[in-house]
């Protein structure tokens, strides 16, 4: 029997200690509902738990944002709904003004007035519809705007410094540009022209070509404020000649585009403008070192993909977006990385071309899901709402001829508004889908997570219980090993 070392109280202090432990973290589970309150609780599920938390919070980001979004659309629409309301109204009066039974001078000027106020009215719901501080209606929603650029080259006959300008204007209205022997600003209401003359030797800035632009009279109500013809040098110098050096034309925004080899793919811009008229796509097949888009500092873009894998229009758009690339691709299905090397011209590329007006805007990027993929991505744009660009900005039924030409341009403008309120109705009935889709999503995660990371709390109190007999029963035991060692003062009397 020896005394200098007690194993038995040894063995149960260290039982004692183990299940003092237990019952510490059986309290710990217990009083927070976390089966893992630490990572050395269960390394591998903390991991999994933590990430399905960053997606459940994602996910209801999301929600979040497609409920915006809605109400966002909810507001364009709206303000839609009173533009069609006043166009119907217009449209009855153009067709009552295009009867015989009512005089130019009293009846019909008396129609046309109200038409007047309600063009007003639209252009100031254009104007003035916004949510949170963005502007829906006005055009900055579109994906172009309506416009020309043209760059005059240095020449002694025409601009000492080269200039490019860029003319935003009404679609159809044209601003020709000469160099003369004096000053002048001309318009011309049959041809919607504006003719300004720089003279020979003057110098110009952006200042005094909106002085010369102001200064015109008899510019429509639609065209007024709103012809801006901007130049990329802060002055230029007229030339000596009396030439015409450029004209350039307002045009209705177009994206440029390219169908592929057999149709099957269509490459597109994202914005409008013929500025990405001439960009080049290309693809190549079983590049293993570079794989994923590349855009040059020349706009154009390279694909690079592998030969026997499967890509989906999302796939390709989702490198593209990644690149930063203005381009998007369009095609059903999947094809292979060969394949649609053959469908995008191979070597040569497909060329964009078909773009016309000027870049802007781009509409805004709806975030409506987790991920930063292109399928969790909605472009949103509205075009411009204004009576210039629904082309009623000219209508006049003061006149029996000028209100029956006037019936069908408002047919076409009511067309135009359905057209944009049935594209927000898709939208919208859209986001709605996307919002009950993200919340089954996040509540099957919000379970899957709750079942690695909760306790179960019956189990655990039973855990609970277990240890705390135990530990009793390891206290009980310590002091009796503790009592052992007194029993060897029976062998030293």
């Amino acid at each position: 029997m020896r005394i200098q070392h007690n194993i038995m109280a040894l063995n149960s202090h260290r039982q004692l200690g183990n299940n003092n432990s237990a019952v510490s973290k059986s309290l710990e589970k217990l009083s927070s509902g976390y089966r893992i309150n630490r990572a050395g609780d269960d390394a591998a599920g903390l991991a999994i738990s933590e990430k399905m938390r960053a997606q459940i919070k994602g996910l209801t980001a999301a929600s979040d944002n497609s409920q915006d979004a809605i109400s966002l659309v909810q507001t364009a629409e709206g303000g839609l709904q009173e533009v069609h309301s006043m166009l119907n109204r217009m449209q009855e009066l153009a067709t009552k003004s295009s009867n015989g039974t009512y005089t130019d001078d009293v009846d019909r000027k008396a129609l046309q007035d109200e038409v007047s106020a309600l063009k007003d009215e639209i252009n100031r719901i254009a104007d003035s519809t916004n949510f949170n501080g963005i502007n829906l209606l006005d055009g900055s929603m579109g994906v172009g705007k309506v416009g020309d650029t043209a760059n005059v080259l240095a020449a002694a006959d025409k601009i000492v410094e080269g200039a490019e300008f860029t003319l935003s204007a009404p679609t159809g209205y044209k601003v020709v540009i000469k160099n003369g022997t004096a000053e002048s600003a001309a318009w011309n209401d049959g041809t919607k022209t504006i003719t300004l003359t720089m003279k020979n030797g003057d110098t110009y800035n952006q200042d005094k070509l909106n002085k010369l632009i102001n200064g015109l009279s008899g510019l429509p109500g639609e065209a007024v404020g709103k012809i801006n013809l901007t130049v990329d040098k802060n002055s230029f110098t007229a030339g000596t000649g009396t030439d015409t050096l450029a004209t350039l034309e307002a045009k209705e925004a177009a994206q440029s585009q390219k169908d592929g080899a057999t149709g099957k793919l269509t490459v597109t811009a994202i914005k409008a403008g013929k500025d990405f008229d001439g960009k080049i796509f290309k693809a190549t097949a079983n590049n293993a070192n570079v794989l994923g888009a590349v855009q040059g500092a020349d706009g154009n873009v390279t694909v690079n993909l592998v030969g026997n894998q499967k890509y989906s229009a999302s796939d390709i758009n989702k490198m593209l977006a990644d690149a930063g690339a203005n381009m998007r691709v369009s095609f059903e299905g999947t094809m292979d990385g060969s394949s649609f090397v053959t469908e995008a011209g191979a070597g040569a590329g497909l060329t964009l071309a078909g773009g016309a007006g000027l870049a802007a805007g781009g509409g805004i990027e709806l975030q409506i899901g987790d991920t930063n993929d292109a399928w969790n991505q909605l472009e949103l744009s509205i075009d411009d709402m204004h009576v210039s660009s629904l082309g009623i900005g000219d209508i006049d039924i003061s006149t029996r001829p000028g209100a029956s030409a006037a019936i069908s341009k408002i047919k076409d403008a009511i067309n135009q508004v359905s057209t944009s309120r049935g594209k927000l109705g898709a939208i919208q009935n859209r986001l709605e889908h996307t919002i009950n889709n993200l919340g089954v999503t996040t509540e099957n995660i919000t379970a899957a997570e709750s079942r690695i990371r909760d306790v179960d709390m019956a189990k655990e109190m039973m855990e609970f219980t277990k240890n705390s007999v135990l530990m009793q029963s390891a206290q009980a035991m310590l002091a009796q090993a503790n009592q052992q060692p007194q029993s060897i003062l029976q062998l030293l009397q």
